[in-house]
C-alpha cells in the first residue's frame, strides 16, 4: 500500500513546486524594487544681481533680494553712499531628493493583467513624482528666502555703520564693475545675467547721468523709484544705453510694483527689443501698416528663434496728455500688438501686456523726440515657458 502511494506524494510534490515557481515568479515581474533615483528642480541660469541702496530703500531692497532669489545667484550689495561692499553672498543650490525610479518596464508579450497593474504604478509613480517637485520648490523657496533675509540683515548692519557722504552713482558703477571683475577673476561672477538695480536715487543725483563703466557691459540696469522728470529720464536711458546696457528700465512711484519681475527678466539673460518701426500717431494705438515688417520679424522669433518663451509687450507714451489717460494708452498699445501676434498664431498663455504711460522715455519730449517715446519694447525670456493649458 505505501508503495502505491509515493508516486501520488512525488507528483504532487512536483505541482506544488511548479505552482510556487510560478508565484514566485509573477512576484519578481511586480514587486521588483526599482532603482533609486535622484530628483532635482531645473537648473537655473548663471546670474549675479548687483544692488545699490542706502538705508532709506531697505525695505524695499530686502523685497528685491528675496523675490528676486534663485539657486546659486551671487547676491552684491554696494552702498550707495561710498560704493562699499555691504555684502557679498551666493545662493544655496537647489535642493533634491532620492527618490525610486519608474517601474519595471513590461516584458515584450504581457497579459492584460500584468499592462492593468502596470499602469496603475505608472500613475502611482507620476503622482510621487508630482509631489515629491511640489515638495522640493517649497524647500528651494523656503531656503532662498532664509539666505536673502540673512544677506539683507548683514548689509542692513553694515550700512548703519557707513558715514554719511554725498552720494555718486557713477562712482558707485566704478565700484561694482571693480568688484564684479574680482569675482570673475575667482570664477564666481558671471557674464551673462548681470543686473544692476539701483535704489534710493533723491532729487539731486537724478539730474546727472552716470556712464556705464566698460566692466558692466551687457549688463541690464533698472532704477527704482526714480524721481526725476522726463528730461532726466531720457538722459539716464540714453546714457546707459550708449554705454552698453543690455537694458535700461527706469521705474518710478507708479510703476516701481514692476521691480521684481523687470530684474527677474534681466537675470534671466532676456532678449529686449525696441520695435523702433511700430511708433504710434499721436494719442493712437492702432498699428500703421509700416510696423508689419517688424512684427513679422517678432513672429519669426517667437516661432523659430524662441519657441515656448514668454513674452512681456510694454507700451508707452510721450508726455502730451491722452485721452483717458497715459497709462490707458500705453496699455492700450501693448494690446495692440499682443493682439496680432494671437491672430497670428502665437499662444496667448505666452503673451503678457502692460503699459508704462510717459515712464522711461527715449528721447526728450520735443517735438522731435516725442514720436519716438510712443512706442512698445518687447521682452522675449528664453528662461521662462509657458505652462500648457
Amino acid at each position: 500500500m505505501r508503495t502505491r502511494h509515493v508516486p501520488v506524494l512525488i507528483r504532487l510534490v512536483a505541482v506544488l513546486g511548479v505552482l510556487s515557481a510560478g508565484v514566485s515568479g509573477c512576484r519578481l515581474t511586480s514587486g521588483h524594487t526599482p532603482a533609486m533615483r535622484r530628483l532635482s528642480l531645473p537648473a537655473s541660469p548663471a546670474s549675479v544681481l548687483v544692488i545699490i541702496t542706502n538705508p532709506d530703500s531697505s525695505l524695499a531692497m530686502g523685497a528685491l533680494a528675496i523675490g528676486s532669489a534663485r539657486p546659486g545667484e551671487r547676491l552684491l550689495i554696494l552702498s550707495e553712499q561710498d560704493g562699499a561692499v555691504l555684502a557679498s553672498s551666493q545662493a544655496p543650490a537647489s535642493p533634491n531628493m532620492q527618490v525610486n525610479g519608474p517601474p519595471t518596464a513590461l516584458p515584450a508579450h504581457p497579459t492584460s493583467f500584468q499592462k492593468a497593474r502596470y499602469a496603475q504604478a505608472a500613475g502611482q509613480y507620476q503622482k510621487t513624482v508630482l509631489d515629491d517637485m511640489a515638495s522640493l520648490r517649497i524647500q528651494q523657496h523656503e531656503e532662498l528666502a532664509t539666505w536673502a533675509k540673512s544677506v539683507v540683515a548683514s548689509a542692513d548692519t553694515k550700512a548703519i555703520l557707513q558715514s554719511a557722504q554725498s552720494a555718486s552713482i557713477g562712482a558707485d558703477l566704478g565700484s561694482a564693475a571693480s568688484d564684479l571683475f574680482s569675482l570673475r577673476q575667482t570664477g564666481l561672477g558671471y557674464e551673462t545675467g548681470t543686473v544692476i538695480a539701483i535704489m534710493g536715487v533723491d532729487d539731486a543725483t537724478a539730474g546727472f547721468a552716470p556712464t556705464l563703466p566698460s566692466g558692466l557691459r551687457s549688463s541690464s540696469v533698472v532704477v527704482d523709484n526714480f524721481p526725476g522728470n522726463t528730461d532726466e529720464q531720457a538722459a539716464w536711458q540714453s546714457s546707459l544705453e550708449q554705454g552698453g546696457a543690455a537694458r535700461v528700465v527706469l521705474l518710478t512711484s507708479v510703476t516701481e510694483d514692476q521691480l521684481v519681475p523687470v530684474v527677474q527678466q534681466g537675470l534671466d539673460g532676456a532678449v529686449t527689443d525696441t520695435l523702433t518701426s511700430v511708433l504710434f500717431a499721436l494719442g493712437q494705438y492702432k498699428l500703421q501698416a509700416a510696423a508689419l515688417p517688424q512684427m513679422r520679424r517678432l513672429l519669426y522669433l517667437f516661432t523659430v528663434r524662441y519657441p515656448g518663451a514668454t513674452v512681456t509687450i510694454n507700451g508707452y507714451t510721450d508726455n502730451l496728455p491722452a485721452s483717458g489717460g497715459n497709462l490707458r494708452l500705453s496699455r492700450l498699445r501693448a494690446q495692440e500688438v499682443e493682439d496680432w501676434l494671437i491672430a497670428h498664431g502665437v499662444a496667448a498663455a505666452r503673451l503678457q501686456a502692460f503699459g508704462y504711460g510717459d515712464t522711461d522715455p527715449v528721447a526728450p519730449n520735443t517735438a522731435d523726440g516725442q514720436p519716438l517715446n510712443r512706442r512698445v519694447v518687447v521682452v522675449i525670456d528664453p528662461a521662462t515657458t509657458a505652462e500648457a493649458g
